[in-house]
């Protein structure tokens, strides 16, 4: 039951050793939340590099243009949907380096010229150093604008994008044991920190994992902040589409008996452990998302659920009008590197035994009638 630290702390981890010996025992959440996000020593508040061969993981973005290029053209379908308003706002929260936003941007630019006139982009991001790195990317492209939090917008007519954010939001760990679901808590221990179950459970995480049918001993992760995270979104939304990126799950699929320890992973250099509680602030701690939960908060906010498909699909159908063109283009000996660069990046991006099948497109809607066609190919009732 426990996962210790090294004998060496960081200074993170001694604040946190300090909280606990002060307040007693803390949620695995406010722990990971303290290892990502503390505004000093969080993770993701560091400077060092994430994402790419030289960071900690790959993403989607890592791939190439092809990423952003297929989204700015479902981000036209959207616009054209919605009856082609002016301005349409496109939001993205998690933006980290900016990358996306870049790609999308330039595919626009050189792609749908009235689009790009009329959209405006703006980005949630709290991290000062993260708004600077972004700032210096983007602004040579368009004209882009920050917000540190989502309370700050105003309800938009347009798009709210999220890619690999809800995997960062912080989770809290139970376990079913003895006939009943227990919380997991973190303390302070001889060489750093370990789990202690709890028998109490709070009402939000009761209501969480009513109806959910396990054999102890059983791990996973209820993950609360996401379901805040998307009412917060729908509160913003006046008309539009919120289009949700990220490696999860529907309920059936993530409390299946066969996943008895849950989906918690740590990555450092592109290498796995399951010691969540080791090293704070120097390891990406990420859990998959339940999607389930996600729509249904999402329903009780207003909203609808137009679509949902894993990567391969999203990409047959979202991907389909471009490849034409570039076979129409190859046909009239028109073809260029910059055309086999988006097709080998798109081979990555669906492949089912490389990303096609881990990543998974959430679409929601308020006073919407279509969807684009990225969801041509959804799994209906799969939610």
């Amino acid at each position: 039951m426990s996962a210790s630290a090294s004998v060496s702390m960081s200074r993170l981890a001694e604040l946190i050793r300090d909280h606990i010996r002060s307040k007693g025992p803390v949620s695995f959440a406010w722990f990971m939340e303290q290892a990502l996000y503390h505004s000093e020593f969080g993770y993701y508040c560091s400077a060092r590099k994430r994402i790419g061969r030289e960071g900690d993981y790959y993403t989607n973005v890592s791939v190439g243009r092809a990423y952003g290029e297929i989204l700015a053209g479902q981000l036209v379908e959207m616009w054209e949907i919605l009856g082609r308003p002016e301005p349409f706002l496109i939001v993205e929260q998690g933006a980290e380096d900016g990358q996306l936003a870049a790609d999308i941007l330039e595919a626009l630019r050189t792609s749908s010229e009235e689009l790009f006139r009329c959209a405006l982009y703006r980005i949630v991001e709290p991290v000062a150093r993260k708004r600077d790195e972004q700032r210096a990317r983007l602004e040579p492209l368009a004209e882009v604008s920050w917000v540190d939090q989502l309370s700050e917008l105003e309800p938009i007519t347009g798009v709210f994008l999220s890619n690999e954010l809800l995997d960062a939001l912080p989770v809290h760990l139970v376990e079913y044991w003895g006939d009943e679901w227990h919380e997991l808590l973190v303390r302070d221990a001889d060489d750093g920190f370990e789990f202690l179950r709890s028998s109490n459970l709070n009402s939000d995480l009761r209501k969480a994992l009513q109806g959910i049918e396990v054999s102890a001993p059983y791990r996973t992760e209820v993950n609360l902040a996401a379901s805040e995270w998307v009412r917060a979104v729908a509160s913003k939304l006046a008309n539009g589409f919120v289009l949700i990126v990220d490696y999860g799950y529907p309920k059936a699929e993530y409390y299946s008996p066969e996943r008895r320890e849950g989906t918690l992973t740590c990555y450092s250099k592109h290498r796995k452990s399951y010691e969540p509680l080791v090293r704070p602030g120097e390891l990406d701690i990420t859990a998959h998302a339940d999607f389930t939960a996600v729509a249904e908060a999402a329903r009780r906010a207003g909203l609808s659920v137009a679509g949902f498909t894993d990567q391969h699909h999203f990409m047959v159908g979202a991907a389909e009008a471009r490849l034409r063109q570039l076979e129409r283009q190859i046909a009239m000996s028109a073809g260029s590197t910059l055309h086999a660069d988006f097709v080998r990046n798109y081979r990555t991006l669906m492949h089912p035994g490389n990303l096609g099948l881990t990543f998974k497109f959430l679409l929601l809607s308020r006073h919407v009638d279509g969807r684009p066609s990225g969801f041509r190919y959804a799994r209906e009732g799969a939610l």
